[in-house]
């Protein structure tokens, strides 16, 4: 009991230690401003110093930041308030200009690259798989039979390079993991019904360029691009059940589909968004759609597990797995400020 209560004595007084601290340095500052504004500029980098590592608030150290730096530049001490201006825009590397920032902090401030030199984007979002029929195979009539394929909601990850392409248009590279499932039913003969769950993931490289713009205030985006993706597990949870009298016990399984389908496939994607102010970065919501151009069965191997043509009355049709989703993703930039005039 006596330790924990030696610990909680020991964190309440660093507590304290810092919050006074906190205080000295807020009316230190006060302080420095005022003789700025007396014109005794040079005690002011003294003043300052021993509050800029920790006493500060983030508030408070931006304004000392600007003070010191506006107290070279009337010194004329060029290249302090140039080593100033560096570690402002590293501790402060999103800083927008504020409409009362002094001209001379302003006219610095314009002599540095301070724009991200790129972008990095994590994103985790909810696939709707929708499966379109091209051609129909079957174990009967499948001029008269035809089955239906159900979205589920499947999985996606995706990490993304961004960088500025032109003017308000970004480009980005990355790469995805996605996870499609759907549902399946049909009824091949006059006294079996089968269902199945499929599932299939793949691993893609999405290009994209994406087009940024206020609307009324609210930051807007709208992406187009490619994805090429490469099949890497499917598989197909199947059950039988046969209306036939002394058999009841439906026929189960799960079959891997890997190697009777084709591996690549080209996506076209187009989605819009919106864009939120998050700590440093941007957090985005989005809802979009890719479009699937290659057939997932491959027609020379559809056959090649006698399984699923036996056991589960089921050939697999020629489908294009068309995908909507909806995503959250959050786009951190990457600064290195650096003098360019």
């Amino acid at each position: 009991m006596k330790k924990y209560l030696l610990i909680l004595l020991f964190v309440l007084s660093v507590n304290l230690i810092n919050a006074q601290n906190t205080s000295i340095c807020a009316e230190t500052l006060k302080e420095a401003e005022r003789k700025f504004d007396e014109g005794k500029l040079d005690e002011i980098p003294n003043m300052l110093e021993t509050c800029m590592k920790d006493g500060f608030t983030k508030e408070e150290k931006a304004r000392a930041y600007k003070l010191l730096i506006q107290t070279y530049l009337f010194n004329e001490r060029y290249q302090q308030a140039d080593e100033v201006m560096l570690k402002f825009l590293n501790d402060f590397p999103s800083y927008s200009l504020a409409a009362n920032d002094p001209k001379e902090f302003v006219n610095l401030y314009g002599t540095y690259r301070t724009k991200p030199i790129f972008k990095l984007e994590f994103k985790g979002g909810l696939t709707f798989c929708m499966p379109t029929i091209i051609e129909q195979y079957g174990v009967s009539d499948i001029k008269t039979i035809t089955p239906t394929y159900k979205p589920k909601i499947g999985y996606n990850l995706e990490f993304n390079y961004i960088n500025s392409l032109y003017k308000s248009f970004d480009y980005s590279i990355g790469v995805s993991l996605t996870i499609s499932n759907f549902d399946y039913s049909n009824n091949p003969t006059d006294y079996s019904s089968v269902s199945g769950s499929f599932s299939s993931w793949h691993m893609g490289l999405p290009i994209a360029a994406r087009y940024n713009y206020v609307f009324k205030g609210i930051n807007l985006f709208a992406k187009v691009g490619v994805e090429p993706v490469y099949l890497v597990k499917s598989s197909v949870s199947l059950t039988r059940q046969d209306n036939i009298i002394g058999r009841q016990e439906p026929f189960t399984g799960t079959e891997d589909l890997l190697g009777s389908e084709n591996k690549i496939d080209i996506r076209p994607l187009f989605a819009i968004g919106v864009s939120f102010k998050l700590w440093d970065g941007w957090l985005n919501v989005s809802g979009g759609v890719k479009f699937s151009t290659m057939i997932q069965a491959n027609d020379q191997k559809r056959y090649s597990n006698p399984t699923l043509f036996n056991k589960y009355y089921f050939v697999q049709d020629d489908l294009l797995l068309n995908q909507s989703h909806i995503s959250v993703s959050y786009i951190r930039p990457v600064y290195k400020p650096k003098k360019i005039k």
